[in-house]
């Protein structure tokens, strides 16, 4: 007889991505802005740890939503989601959509972190409502899911500004934050120093969240704009990193393209 996870993706509650980063593995992974279920497959297939759907700089609504996560289905790639704001219906909507990972944005408080928690996960951890659908198999994994939910989810608070970063500490302490995930460049731009993300500045700031996530068992995220940066994050003791977007690499891919194409006599 087959298991449920031969049967259907959505009968298991494995999400591999948390597993590894329990295990203090490194998960590489991508941000999908185009709102396309075609690119996220196309990506899906290359086998990145993660791939969030980023509904907060792109077009994606929650129907794109739900397409793109039904394109990730049965590969290696666990699916995300980032709302647009820390909002109680925008976080039950993407987890009932299907989202193993949860990212929310501006984070700069405890209070806030709690309130992510409460939003993400059911009673008694948090006060999640109740509408799981798709995540549940369409109610084919009832009473199973709400058991396993809890405990399934990756839960991803970004710290994006320097006062987040003065309550780095604070922040990783709240129960059912998984991830403290920097936003380089928007940190960098509150620093004063738009599109650096490389300075004595923000390498402190780096420090200053990495030991906050060593101190309360927590994992350490950034986004890197380069895989040179990736692997310096690595070795820094970043374990989820983001490696670029789906339409930076399509645009990066057609210039090398283009650029060999120059001196072409097309006529």
């Amino acid at each position: 007889m087959r298991s449920d996870s031969e049967i259907h993706p959505l009968l298991s509650a494995h999400n591999r991505c948390k597993n590894r980063l329990e295990k203090n593995l490194t998960c590489f992974g991508l941000f999908l802005v185009s709102a396309s279920s075609l690119i996220a497959e196309c990506c899906a297939v290359r086998g990145p740890d993660w791939l969030l759907v980023d509904m907060e700089a792109s077009p994606a609504d929650r129907h794109d939503l739900i397409q793109m996560l039904q394109a990730m289905n049965g590969s290696r790639s666990t699916g995300m989601a980032r709302v647009a704001r820390n909002d109680r219906q925008l976080i039950e909507a993407a987890l009932d959509s299907g989202a193993m990972g949860l990212m929310v944005p501006k984070v700069e408080s405890a209070a806030e972190a709690k309130m992510v928690a409460d939003y993400v996960y059911y009673p008694p951890k948090g006060k999640r409502g109740v509408n799981p659908i798709r995540c549940s198999g369409y109610f084919s994994r009832l009473p199973d899911y709400f058991a396993e939910a809890n405990d399934s989810l990756l839960t991803i608070v970004q710290i994006e500004s320097a006062r987040a970063v003065a309550a780095a500490d604070e922040i990783a302490a709240v129960d059912g934050i998984d991830v403290l995930f920097i936003g380089s460049g928007d940190l960098a731009c509150d620093l004063g120093q738009a599109g650096q993300v490389e300075s004595l500045e923000m390498e402190r700031a780096f420090e200053y969240v990495l030991e906050a996530c060593r101190k309360h068992g927590k994992t350490p995220g950034i986004f890197a704009n380069s895989v040179e940066l990736a692997h310096r994050y690595a070795s820094q003791g970043f374990r989820f990193i983001a490696v670029g977007n789906d339409l930076k690499l399509i645009a990066s891919g057609l210039e090398q393209q283009m650029y060999g194409l120059e001196g072409t006599d097309s006529a």
